[in-house]
Protein backbone atom coordinates (compact mmCIF):
# COMPACT_ATOMS: atom_id res chain seq x y z
CA UNK A 1 0.00 0.00 0.00
CA UNK A 2 1.25 3.04 -0.94
CA UNK A 3 1.26 5.90 1.23
CA UNK A 4 -1.15 9.19 1.22
CA UNK A 5 -0.58 12.00 -1.14
CA UNK A 6 1.32 14.94 0.86
CA UNK A 7 -1.02 18.57 0.44
CA UNK A 8 0.46 20.89 -1.98
CA UNK A 9 1.73 17.87 -4.33
CA UNK A 10 -0.61 17.65 -7.59
CA UNK A 11 -2.10 14.50 -7.75
CA UNK A 12 -0.63 14.17 -11.35
CA UNK A 13 3.56 14.45 -10.32
CA UNK A 14 2.30 12.26 -7.11
CA UNK A 15 1.22 9.36 -9.49
CA UNK A 16 4.18 9.94 -12.32
CA UNK A 17 6.42 9.35 -9.07
CA UNK A 18 5.10 6.06 -7.77
CA UNK A 19 5.16 4.77 -11.04
CA UNK A 20 8.50 5.91 -11.66
CA UNK A 21 10.00 4.28 -8.39
CA UNK A 22 8.05 1.43 -8.97
CA UNK A 23 9.46 0.69 -12.37
CA UNK A 24 12.78 1.80 -11.02
CA UNK A 25 12.44 -1.42 -8.11
CA UNK A 26 10.70 -3.66 -11.32
CA UNK A 27 7.38 -3.49 -10.10
CA UNK A 28 6.53 -4.04 -13.86
CA UNK A 29 8.60 -6.62 -14.93
CA UNK A 30 7.26 -10.01 -15.67
CA UNK A 31 3.69 -9.17 -15.90
CA UNK A 32 1.72 -11.31 -18.15
CA UNK A 33 0.89 -9.93 -21.66
CA UNK A 34 4.16 -7.55 -21.38
CA UNK A 35 5.02 -7.17 -24.87
CA UNK A 36 3.00 -8.44 -26.45
CA UNK A 37 0.26 -6.37 -28.61
CA UNK A 38 -2.96 -5.44 -27.37
CA UNK A 39 -6.10 -7.33 -28.16
CA UNK A 40 -8.90 -6.29 -30.83
CA UNK A 41 -6.72 -2.49 -31.46
CA UNK A 42 -8.27 -3.22 -35.01
CA UNK A 43 -12.44 -3.21 -34.32
CA UNK A 44 -14.76 -0.18 -33.48
CA UNK A 45 -15.23 0.57 -30.18
CA UNK A 46 -17.73 -1.39 -28.18
CA UNK A 47 -19.07 -0.01 -24.13
CA UNK A 48 -20.48 -3.14 -23.75
CA UNK A 49 -16.81 -5.04 -24.42
CA UNK A 50 -16.11 -5.93 -20.73
CA UNK A 51 -19.83 -7.39 -20.24
CA UNK A 52 -19.56 -9.53 -23.47
CA UNK A 53 -15.89 -10.60 -22.80
CA UNK A 54 -16.62 -11.97 -19.21
CA UNK A 55 -19.77 -13.95 -20.16
CA UNK A 56 -17.42 -15.65 -23.31
CA UNK A 57 -15.27 -16.18 -19.96
CA UNK A 58 -17.44 -17.25 -18.05
CA UNK A 59 -19.59 -19.64 -20.80
CA UNK A 60 -22.32 -17.48 -19.71
CA UNK A 61 -25.12 -16.85 -22.13
CA UNK A 62 -28.63 -14.71 -21.83
CA UNK A 63 -30.49 -16.65 -24.47
CA UNK A 64 -32.46 -19.77 -23.29
CA UNK A 65 -31.04 -23.07 -23.40
CA UNK A 66 -33.16 -24.40 -26.17
CA UNK A 67 -32.31 -21.31 -28.43
CA UNK A 68 -28.35 -21.83 -27.63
Amino acid sequence: MTERKPPGVSYESWVEKQIRESTERGGFEDLPGFGKPLRNLDRPYDEMWWIKEKMDREQVSFLPASLV
